[in-house]
């Protein structure tokens, strides 16, 4: 499978509010999204795309 190198802005947000969600399996993420592992990873949990709003936390 080839990947990707980038994700876009929609990919990010969309995957932030799957993980808000419940989703938390990073490998499933990254097979979706064509990316690696850590790359997800670092976006969903804000490490990059900082610039984009971050989903509320559950509670």
């Amino acid at each position: 499978m080839r990947r990707t190198t980038k994700l876009t802005v929609e990919q990010v947000l969309e995957a932030r509010l799957r993980y808000a969600a419940g989703e938390r399996e990073f490998q499933k993420l990254a097979r979706e999204y064509r990316v690696g592992r850590s790359t997800i990873t670092k976006a969903v949990l804000g490490y990059t795309f900082k610039e984009l709003p971050m989903p509320p936390r559950r509670l």
